[in-house]
């Protein structure tokens, strides 16, 4: 299995807006973002922590499953090239 490379809260918060997420709302250390389903039948919503220089991997695999983006996907985004 690839090591999968550790991100800011910052560098997350940019790939989601790429990806056509906006913000919503923001309560204590966590923001949320928004983006409306393909097929117009409400939204995506992901939550990301604030201020977080590494986010921890469980936390950001669940932030691609929110998202529904692949990891791959979020490179993309993210304008990182895949290690390995």
């Amino acid at each position: 299995m690839i090591r999968q490379r550790l991100f800011s809260s910052r560098e997350i918060i940019r790939a989601l807006e790429r990806a056509g997420f906006a913000h919503a709302r923001s309560a204590g250390s966590h923001a949320s973002y928004t983006r409306p389903k393909p097929d117009g039948s409400g939204h995506h919503v992901v939550v990301v922590p604030l201020d977080k220089p590494e986010v921890p991997r469980g936390t950001f695999e669940s932030i691609l499953e929110q998202a529904h983006l692949s990891y791959d996907e979020f490179l993309a985004l993210a304008r990182v090239k895949r290690q390995g």
